[in-house]
């Protein structure tokens, strides 16, 4: 019978011995990569809580699924925050996408050329990201470190109100833009990405018949441009952390 409560004994102890190391194991693989992941919900100085998406390693950087990207397009350089930088230079805007030769299309084209890089410059000001934001190179400080954000249109589409009359609320004959960027320290690439939009606001939906289509088109720049950057002040600690 002793032997029995000896033998029984060792085996609580035993028992008992393992369940700590494995609890010490947990708390050791807690704190290692990956087990705590980064934010990806925050809350904006207005309130809105903005969410950048999860993280992933991805080509010498960390790859975000941004839901409010193309196909959550999003990727930054490995330790890069947008900080660090004093000046910014905002590239004039260019473009690969295909324009109909119609003059009224290739007005309302060279308009969101020209206001994506105005409503960019405002945003990144209205930030503070960094202290000098500039859109001619030669506005640049010899001594400065600059950032060079370049913004290329790849996709068009002017849109029509006949079209919206008859199913804009479905997307019918609403304007197409989907942007790709990047934002380069010298000639390495830090930040880039994809964004899509196509008569986002309400407005566009319900009423968009009565809409300019070029004036439809800002609003889906605007809402490019307040997600991106967005994104930039939340990694850049602008915003605090919700999760």
């Amino acid at each position: 019978m002793n032997k029995i409560l000896s033998c029984l004994t060792r085996m609580s102890a035993a028992v008992l011995v393992t369940a700590l190391v494995g609890c010490a194991s947990t708390s050791n693989d807690s704190s290692g990569p990956g087990a705590s992941p980064s934010p990806n919900k925050f809350k904006a100085e207005d309130g809105r809580t903005i969410d950048i998406g999860k993280s992933t390693p991805a080509e010498g950087g960390v790859s975000y699924k941004n839901p409010h990207m193309e196909k959550g397009k999003c990727w930054v350089a490995s330790g890069f925050n947008f900080t660090g930088y004093d000046t910014i230079y905002v590239a004039p805007m260019a473009s690969t996408a295909k324009v109909p030769d119609k003059p009224q299309d290739q007005r309302v084209h060279d308009l969101a050329k020209d206001r994506f890089v105005l409503e960019l410059v405002a945003r990144l000001n209205e930030r503070k990201l960094f202290a000098t934001v500039v859109t001619k190179e030669s506005e640049i400080k010899p001594e400065a470190k600059v950032l060079r954000f370049e913004n290329t249109i790849t996709e068009f589409s002017k849109g029509g109100g006949g079209a919206r009359f008859w199913g804009g609320e479905f997307g019918a004959g609403q304007p197409v833009l989907r942007v790709q960027g990047r934002l380069a320290g010298g000639d390495k690439a830090v930040f880039t990405y994809e964004a899509r939009r196509t008569g986002v606001s309400a407005g566009a939906r319900m009423a968009g018949s009565f809409m300019k289509d070029e004036d439809i088109q800002t609003e889906d720049i605007r809402s490019i441009v307040l997600d991106l950057t967005d994104f930039m002040a939340a990694l850049a600690g602008k915003y605090q952390p919700k999760n």
